[in-house]
């Protein structure tokens, strides 16, 4: 039996527990996500909720220096089997666990399938402690990516007003639709200065989506400029724990009230191997769809 067939068994064996999973990504770096991944978590944990946040971003993870972790294990320890998962854990702001994802480790960038295996065993130990996965996925179209994105329930797609930004994200929604099976996108745009700007933004990436692909997005927010981001992330701490009350951190409030709040899409089921078995489907008509913008 070839590793491909053994991925397919061990994913289909997925159980479909109750924790949520929510890859947080974009189609152009330097857009946020990382911010976004840990202030949500941070909000989630403050509401109660038991928050595991993975550092998909692998080999340039970030997780750990926004949250200022200096953790002694990353995901490739675990992958080769020199920590288990409990060592390779770390503790975050209000409860919140990190996996982190190493930074400088090329031999994560792009994940085999038997390494694959190994992450969604170790994570099928866990999933009952959990109620919320959020994964901080790397930018683009990437192997790695569309591993994450295809196996998570929802995508929170994070775009920016610049034009390489709306091209780079009708990419990763064509690809995430026509190779990971994703069907819905929350749409967040970071910065807008009013929320009729972030919608004017998201209208022209849903005309074009809607245009040419069976794929949908939403819009679930915006987030406004603030130099108090800045400040945060300077001192290695989520924005909504070091300054609470600025404008970014209530609009950061909103956006995850609003996920939070919402069910998620009808056709997803839980448990965090769930949808992993779609990533190895053939979609020959993944290359036919059209360019945009």
């Amino acid at each position: 039996m070839d590793q491909a067939e053994s991925l397919r068994q061990l994913m289909s064996q997925g159980r479909g527990g109750g924790v949520r999973v929510i890859a947080v990504t974009s189609g152009k770096g330097g857009v946020g996500k990382t911010n976004v991944t840990s202030n949500l978590a941070t909000l989630a944990a403050q509401q109660g909720k038991r928050v595991l946040v993975v550092d998909g971003d692998l080999g340039l993870a970030n997780v750990e220096i926004i949250l200022g972790l200096t953790p002694r294990y990353h995901l490739g320890h675990l992958l080769d089997g020199t920590a288990e998962l409990e060592q390779v854990l770390a503790h975050g702001p209000e409860g919140v666990r990190i996996l982190p994802g190493g930074s400088g480790v090329r031999s994560l960038t792009v994940l085999d399938d038997s390494q694959k295996m190994r992450f969604m065993s170790a994570l099928d130990t866990i999933e009952d402690q959990f109620d919320l996965v959020l994964i901080d996925t790397g930018a683009g179209i990437g192997d790695n990516v569309l591993f994450f994105v295809g196996g998570a329930q929802e995508a929170v797609l994070v775009v920016t007003p610049e034009p390489t930004s709306l091209t780079d994200a009708y990419a990763a929604v064509k690809v995430l639709s026509l190779e990971g099976g994703v069907e819905h996108f929350n749409v967040l745009v970071n910065p807008a200065p009013s929320e009729q700007a972030a919608r004017e933004i998201y209208e022209k990436l849903c005309n074009v989506t809607r245009r040419f692909l069976k794929a949908r997005v939403k819009l679930l927010g915006y987030i406004p400029r603030d130099e108090n981001l800045q400040r945060a992330v300077l001192m290695q701490k989520p924005v909504v724990q070091a300054f609470p009350q600025t404008p970014v951190s209530r609009a950061l409030k909103v956006i995850a009230d609003k996920l939070l709040s919402e069910h998620p899409p009808a056709s997803s089921v839980g448990g965090l191997k769930f949808l992993w078995n779609r990533l190895l489907r053939e979609t020959p008509e993944a290359a036919a769809a059209p360019q945009a913008f």
